[in-house]
């Protein structure tokens, strides 16, 4: 959840000749979560008509494919199947399209401009931030490229180590949610290289990996790829670093930060050789309850009472829980409909009215679910286990969680978190909630996602030092 996932709640409070051509570039903002957001567009003509591929320049993601494009009269339809959703829009034949974004069961409006290449450009220009490293760096830095076993991958990353001879411990950070390149890139933060560069300056190496499709790393079968896919890349990193003369095998780790910090105890389950992990902001209550605490979060930005956004929760708990236990959409729906119908009896005319329901029946509920549970991604964070995971974790673990995080409740996480390797007999644990900060562990007002691109520091200074002086102790 570091990134921003173009995403609503579920449902609530939400032909003529051309005489240009469509094809070229295509930019609009959306507002997720209070942040505004450039999409782009890019359409070309081909043999059989158009094909389209979208950036989301502000998250440094390039490229992303776009599963059908088509123009009829002034209708243009643009389909992605990676995210469950598209673009629809009316052209005027000029440079404006006016239409509608959607994904993973929310949609929003989103009128495009025809822009230049100079424009595109400059969307992709960085904001300087003051943290962000600076050579000369006084440590060695190498970019490097590796496969998985089977060579149907193939990764681009960064290592870094102290300057000098020697094996030096090493840790690999796994990003959050969403296509990240290697440093994490956000509103100009560069996440990953910043906390990269302390823990390489305080004698640690560190191996930051672009994610599937970002930078060097190829993109593989990314619509159907889930968490338990992309711990498997992390394992190919792992490989990657026992191969490494200056690496130091006993003391490998990982840093996994949101997602990633779900992701770091599936593969330090199955890996004897990861000698000790750090969770950042670890999203391990599981998918469904992060997804409703989310919406409500946002529901309760939106102005809607306390008793109304309780009864969403409610519902939303219900039906998602219902993802485990059907093994198709028509199995989800009939089960929805029992649900839904004995939920929408239950409530007063004034929730109904505040969320916006009163009207509403099954088949308008399925449209929304159905589109989550289709997305292999979604569906498997919804239904995914992480404790089961995480009890069978034995190396020191490491929790970190901002106390103004709303992306990851750090209170209810860190609970867990402590609750289940205390069980499973881990004596070596250390969970610290990090007073003020937010899911990125910047200093925050509010915490809320609309902060990030405001606040100039990247990373607080205490979480990076809280963070490598416990590593430093943990592989002596």
């Amino acid at each position: 959840m570091k990134k921003l996932l173009i995403c609503t709640m579920a449902f609530f409070a939400t032909g003529q000749a051309m005489a240009q051509d469509i094809t070229g570039s295509w930019m609009g903002t959306i507002s997720v979560a209070g942040v505004n957001l450039h999409l782009v567009f890019n359409i070309t003509k081909t043999v059989n008509g158009y094909s389209a591929n979208f950036d989301s320049p502000d998250q440094k993601a390039f490229g992303i494919a776009c599963s059908k494009a088509t123009l009829k009269g002034d209708s243009l339809n643009i389909q992605i199947a990676a995210i469950g959703g598209g673009y629809k829009g009316l052209w005027d034949g000029k440079n404006d399209i006016t239409g509608t974004y959607s994904q993973g069961g929310g949609s929003t409006p989103l009128n495009l401009k025809h822009i230049t290449a100079d424009e595109k450009a400059a969307l992709g220009k960085d904001k300087i931030r003051s943290q962000t490293p600076k050579p000369p760096f006084g440590y060695y830095s190498q970019d490097v490229e590796y496969d998985n076993t089977d060579k149907s991958l193939h990764y681009g990353a960064t290592f870094t180590r102290p300057n000098g001879d020697g094996k030096y411990p090493a840790v690999i950070i796994i990003s959050g949610s969403g296509t990240q390149d290697r440093d994490g890139t956000i509103f100009g933060h560069k996440l990953y290289w910043v906390l990269a560069d302390y823990l390489t300056k305080n004698g640690i190496a560190v191996l930051r990996v672009d994610d599937r499709g970002a930078g060097k790393s190829t993109l593989g079968d990314i619509k159907n790829a889930t968490s338990l896919d992309f711990s498997h890349d992390v394992e190919a990193s792992l490989n990657y670093l026992e191969t490494r003369a200056d690496v130091d095998k006993k003391h490998l780790g990982l840093i996994g930060h949101s997602e990633g910090g779900m992701i770091a105890p599936m593969v330090a389950a199955r890996r004897k050789d990861v000698s000790f992990i750090v969770m950042w902001g670890a999203s391990e209550v599981g998918g469904a309850r992060i997804n409703t605490e989310q919406n409500a979060y946002q529901l309760k930005k939106l102005g809607i009472d306390s008793v109304s956004v309780k009864a969403f929760a409610d519902l939303n708990d219900d039906i998602l829980a219902l993802f485990a236990l059907s093994g198709s959409v028509d199995a989800l729906d009939a089960k929805i409909t029992l649900v839904f119908d004995a939920w929408k009896k239950a409530q007063t005319p004034e929730t109904h009215k505040a969320l916006r329901t009163t009207d509403l029946n099954g088949p308008d509920v399925f449209k929304q679910y159905n589109s989550l549970y289709n997305l292999p991604w979604m569906r498997y964070f919804i239904i995914y286990d992480a404790k089961k995971d995480l009890a069978q974790v034995k190396c020191p673990v490491l929790a970190v969680n901002g106390t103004k995080d709303t992306q990851v409740d750090a209170t209810a996480n860190l609970g867990l978190i402590k609750e289940i390797l205390t069980k499973n007999g881990n004596k070596n644990v250390e969970v610290r909630p990090l007073e003020g900060l937010n899911h990125l562990l910047q200093t925050a007002t509010t915490g809320d996602v609309s902060e990030y691109e405001k606040i100039d520091e990247t990373m607080a200074p205490s979480a990076m030092k809280i963070i490598a002086d416990w590593i430093k102790i943990h592989t002596k």
